[in-house]
């Protein structure tokens, strides 16, 4: 009896202290350019030179760009290259894609990396379903972020949605360096699990407070069963 409780203890400490981020089990990213998702319309990206571009499908698993390339970083100035000013804070940068058909989503994980909390960074980001011809409903909004270096942002949605065109926004956090503006998107992928891997309701997480309860009771069991060998 000690010696199962010791053991349900460690496994009790190891969820308080370790992590509890699932990783989606279902292996396809429904929003990869691999499988047909096509861009419709972007607020545009980094264009200094034809030697120092980004290209938006970066962000959707390809390789085009002749800088960074797998990377998709948005604008920094309002018009091309680099002209127009610095995209100010508070600006809202987005990306429209669609499908080849309907698709249901359940879960996306955007991964982002900045230059430190001020430079190519965002402070919001957002995620919308349309219909097609220019109606948009929104899904998921991430309230304010604030992130440094590489970052995952890992959402179950709240429920399954099924469309096949997709908009995500993103507004532009204060910055530093005029010259490095625009937030950089390493990757956005979309699921049809979510991310315990199931598509009924999510599993829920146990919170730490809540593990450290049971541990509690499990030392005052293992304190009572002393008493009574004592005994």
């Amino acid at each position: 009896m000690k010696q199962l409780i010791v053991i349900l203890m460690v496994i009790l400490v190891s969820g308080i202290y370790g992590t509890v981020q699932a990783t989606p089990i279902s292996s396809t990213d429904l929003w990869d350019i691999s499988n047909g998702v096509v861009i419709d319309d972007t607020s545009g990206v980094l264009n200094y030179r034809s030697d120092f571009k980004s290209d938006i499908r970066d962000m959707f698993g390809g390789s085009y760009a002749v800088s960074e390339a797998t990377n998709s970083l948005f604008k920094d100035y309002i018009s091309p290259g680099m002209t127009g000013g610095s995209v100010p804070s508070g600006y809202t940068h987005f990306v429209e894609w669609h499908t080849t058909a309907d698709v249901t989503v359940r879960s996306f994980i955007l991964h982002a990396q900045n230059e430190g909390i001020s430079r190519r960074a965002f402070n919001n980001f957002e995620l919308f379903t349309g219909d097609g011809s220019g109606t948009w409903s929104s899904v998921y909004n991430s309230g304010t972020v604030s992130y440094d270096s590489f970052t995952e942002f890992a959402v179950n949605l709240a429920a399954p949605v099924v469309a096949q065109y997709f908009k995500m926004e993103f507004i532009q956090a204060p910055w530093s360096d005029p010259r490095a503006v625009g937030p950089r998107i390493r990757e956005l992928d979309g699921f049809d699990t979510f991310l315990d891997g199931s598509t009924g309701s999510p599993s829920p997480v146990p919170e730490p407070a809540t593990l450290l309860l049971l541990g509690i009771g499990l030392l005052g069991l293992a304190g009572g069963t002393r008493k009574k060998k004592k005994q």
